[in-house]
């Protein structure tokens, strides 16, 4: 016993009769007992990773640990990168409790946050997001974060498994040899699995758990992510941060996709002002039946959807993601981006044409990085809460404050704004409410009534000033076009499930439902003289990347080459949706493309590839394909 006792706790130098000799004997035992303690252990850090990141949202939670059991290459998979992780930095800093915090620290940590933004905003967590720390940040700063079990868990498998390596695996691995040799062939084995498994597309398709999908729909991204296990597909999607050219993808296809579309300026006796506004978080509740929404907050809507050209924007996302909407609106792309340099927009077309470009948003400028990324979209200018002395982040102040800015333009230069407004945005409390009631509560839970009255006050906030706007511009010369458009469905936890909406994914009326805002295209008397549009009646539903190619269509404008390209697609595809990878195609709702229809997206998928990687508005003129 005292000579095992004394190859676990490596008591160098302490042996009873020969000293330093003594321990030596025991040395291999005791790299034996650290290699399979750390391996044990490393697997357990794996485990609590995939046990936290478990739960799926949706119509309901759903917890999928059980599920991962019925498919022993899930388990592996989300295994055996911590083990590699673990023995990689055991050799690295030849300590065992250094090893294990290293590794599974990280590992633990990632799925806490991916269990967090699952529960508040029906996301889970990749690897582009790593780059948005900041702005996860300000996100969290709006909710109330409890200290849930799973956390509980990670903070104690992080605690527990360094203490119990630092007090039972004692002593330093000191051999450079060693060390050096370990740490190589430990790494090339990682990135091995790394290269050749978890980024694998083939083995991520073809890997499915089946008890997942009896419990949950396996046509929303979301669950096929949380189905295979946290860390492996947290793993899968670091290349995505990092795109790869589309399939059949070549510069000249590209340009050649893009010489054979129309590429027109703006009429200079054509050109009107342009405003448009992106509501946070705005959704007609009113056109579901389930929710007895009172008329009169859906009612100055109802009053411009009249006398508007109008419809729905079909997000990619829900309960957040914001920007991904506003960068589709701006740029025609279907696929946002993190724009980190100057990139083709319709704003930098619009500037060609002579348009002065600003926007307003009254929140913070490092909010999703609109500071710099507004700018490499071609806004001139770019308005945030600190820039006014009298700011807040209202609709009353947002409104007034883009009056100003349009009042005070250069009458003489044509004018684009758009503009994101922040009121609305979630959490909505559901412990108590504003004393107006803006639904009849009848039936309905005190904690589903909150969340929607609170919601719904400041919707019927927005719709008056939104209809008091428009009518500030009715009688003016100039002329003007407004575009109102929603972002995403607000998250309201389970309220609208509790009232029998229908939110599952997996049916269309669901889909519809989950992924649909408002719109609408509305021009003053001086912009339909103009034009020669109308401006009125139904406008059809469309991905956010369609919008503009809309507007400038009733406006009698063509547009860039890319913009007619993305017209001849939107002939036959209405809504390109990443966030459950579904097309509408020729008013149907698909999960996958064929004949002349994949042709046409692939050409745009070409194209926006392209053109984000090649800016041609720069110096004094553009460089057309």
């Amino acid at each position: 016993m005292r000579r095992l006792w004394d190859a676990i706790w490596y008591n160098a130098g302490k042996g009873p009769s020969d000293g330093n000799n003594y321990w030596r004997r025991f040395t291999a035992a005791h790299y034996v007992y650290v290699g399979l303690g750390l391996l044990l252990m490393s697997c357990a850090a794996g485990l609590s990773a995939l046990f936290i990141g478990a739960v799926t949202s949706g119509a309901r939670l759903v917890d999928l640990w059980p599920t991962y059991w019925s498919e022993p290459l899930i388990i592996l998979l989300n295994v055996l990168p911590v083990a590699l992780l673990t023995c990689f930095f055991y050799f690295l800093t030849g300590r065992a409790w250094a090893a294990f915090f290293l590794s599974a620290a990280p590992c633990i940590i990632l799925s806490v946050v991916d269990f967090y933004k699952i529960t508040i905003r029906a996301e889970t967590l990749v690897a582009s997001d790593l780059g948005l720390v900041h702005e996860l940040a300000g996100i969290i700063s709006n909710y109330t974060i409890t200290l849930s079990g799973r956390a509980c868990l990670a903070i104690a498998a992080i605690v527990t498994g360094t203490v119990a390596a630092a007090v039972f695996m004692r002593g330093k691995l000191k051999n450079p040899w060693v060390r050096v040799s370990g740490s190589v062939l430990s790494l090339a084995a990682l990135l091995t699995v790394l290269f050749t498994v978890c980024f694998s597309d083939g083995l991520y398709g073809r890997i499915i758990n089946e008890a997942a999908a009896e419990e949950v729909d396996m046509w929303v991204e979301q669950n096929v992510f949380t189905s295979k296990g946290f860390l492996y597909s947290f793993l899968h999607s670091v290349p995505d941060a990092f795109p790869s050219p589309p399939d059949g993808y070549s510069d000249d296809l590209a340009r050649q996709a893009l010489a054979d579309c129309d590429d027109a300026a703006i009429d200079p006796e054509k050109r009107v002002n342009i405003i448009a506004v992106m509501f946070e978080a705005y959704a007609d509740l009113s056109e579901f039946d389930e929710v007895p929404v009172y008329d009169s907050v859906y009612g100055p809507l109802h009053e411009l959807e009249a006398e508007s050209l109008h419809g729905h924007v079909l997000a990619n996302v829900y309960g957040g993601g914001t920007v991904d909407t506003e960068r589709n609106f701006l740029t025609g792309y279907p696929h946002s981006q993190e724009y980190r340099s100057p990139t083709d927009s319709y704003v930098w077309y619009m500037r060609e044409n002579g348009y002065y470009a600003e926007g307003l948003h009254p929140g913070n400028s490092w909010f999703y990085n609109r500071e710099n990324v507004e700018r490499n979209l071609g806004m001139e200018n770019f308005y945030f809460l600190d820039d006014f002395p009298d700011s807040d982040r209202t609709d009353d102040f947002f409104f007034r404050t883009l009056k100003k800015l349009y009042t005070g333009r250069d009458a003489a230069t044509p004018y684009f704004n758009f503009s994101v407004t922040f009121q609305n945005h979630g959490a909505y409390s559901e412990s108590s409410t504003v004393d107006t009631p803006y639904l009849d509560g009848e039936g309905m839970s005190a904690g589903t009534y909150n969340i929607l009255n609170n919601y719904l006050s400041g919707i019927a906030d927005t719709s008056r000033r939104m209809l008091d706007f428009v009518d500030s511009l009715r009688g003016d010369e100039a002329p003007v076009v407004v575009v109102f458009f929603g972002d995403h469905q607000p998250s309201l936890g389970g309220a609208l499930q509790e009232l029998g909406v229908n939110m599952d994914l997996g049916t269309e009326d669901g889909f519809y439902n989950y992924y649909s805002t408002p719109y609408i295209i509305w021009a003053n008397d001086a912009a339909k003289a103009v034009t020669g549009g109308s401006f009125t009646g139904e406008g059809g539903d469309m991905s956010s990347c369609f919008l503009m190619t809309r507007l400038f269509d009733e406006c009698g404008y063509t547009g860039s080459g890319y913009m007619d390209l993305t017209r001849r697609v939107y002939s036959r595809v209405t809504m390109i949706n990443t966030g459950s990878i579904a097309w509408v195609v020729d008013g149907e709702l698909v999960h996958g493309l064929e004949g002349q229809v994949a042709e046409l997206t692939r050409q745009l998928d070409w194209a926006e590839y392209y053109t984000k990687r090649n800016f041609s508005y720069g110096g004094t003129g553009r460089d057309r394909p």
